[in-house]
């Protein structure tokens, strides 16, 4: 049976398929640690909390040799139950795709940390006779102060409308569920939304800053930089995975989004 949540105090999760289908909520209390995601290189410092949203997107993760951390990683459907009431979510998860680290002050430091402290206690309470209400209760708490702390971040809350924000939500939750892997044209994503092509591009947009078929690709191409590490997997089972009609048709699409073919990724 899948744990709904799981507490670790290192890193060496990330990137697993032990923990694929789990959010990581990350606070350093000490020390240092990089780490790629979504092909960029991040730092975390004491203090320091972030949000994977995608596990299997992190890799080469360096800790100091004084490296302190919480992570709390909270399974994909219990997450959303556990969830606050906020459109800022929306908005704030596509940013975290981006930049997954946040620095906090002195005073957003303690927040955080007695956050996790709360969550850690309610993790630990199994006697507790309404053990996962109380456990949801303070992960909606550290939901709520983590959209705080990228409002203060990013400058302000941008309002949308319901319909927009589950709109979002619905093609986030396609594009994770690897949906990418068999369709990577924009129609067959507004049509099952309801929605014209046109529309859902021009809403991603003003959501992340980028249209519908950026992250389209950038899904594609990143669960595809991760297959081409594996060379037990030849090109010729990449391109039939990712549903291309012809190897020469996955090399030139690969080429067109990394400037690279994918044989020269296998080059030593």
């Amino acid at each position: 049976m899948q744990q709904e949540v799981i507490i670790e105090k290192d890193l060496f999760s990330l990137g697993s398929d032990r923990v694929a289908d789990y959010v990581a909520h990350i606070f350093c209390e000490g020390g240092g640690c990089e780490f790629v995601f979504n092909e960029k290189r991040f730092a975390l410092r004491s203090g320091d909390c972030a949000i994977i949203t995608i596990t299997k997107l992190v890799f080469d993760v360096e800790p100091t040799d004084d490296f302190e951390v919480t992570v709390i990683y909270v399974h994909n459907t219990f997450l959303v139950q556990s969830s606050p009431e906020s459109n800022y979510g929306t908005k704030g998860i596509m940013a975290l795709y981006n930049n997954p680290v946040m620095w906090l002050d002195e005073k957003h430091q303690e927040v955080c940390r007695s956050d996790f402290k709360m969550v850690e206690y309610r993790f630990n309470d199994t006697g507790h006779h309404f053990y996962k209400e109380a456990l949801s209760s303070a992960l909606r708490s550290l939901f709520l102060d983590y959209f705080d702390f990228h409002i203060r971040i990013d400058g302000g809350e941008t309002t949308f409308s319901d319909t927009q924000s589950a709109m979002i939500r619905g093609f986030m939750s396609l594009l994770e569920s690897g949906a990418y892997k068999e369709h990577r044209d924009l129609n067959h994503y507004a049509n099952l939304l309801c929605v014209t092509a046109k529309h859902l591009s021009s809403i991603c947009k003003k959501v992340s800053g980028f249209p519908a078929n950026y992250w389209i690709n950038r899904f594609t191409i990143i669960d595809i930089q991760r297959r081409l590490k594996d060379p037990t997997v030849t090109l010729a089972q990449i391109a039939e995975e990712f549903n291309f009609s012809s190897q020469a048709f996955f090399s030139r699409y690969v080429f067109n989004l990394l400037g690279k073919y994918p044989s020269e990724f296998r080059e030593k």
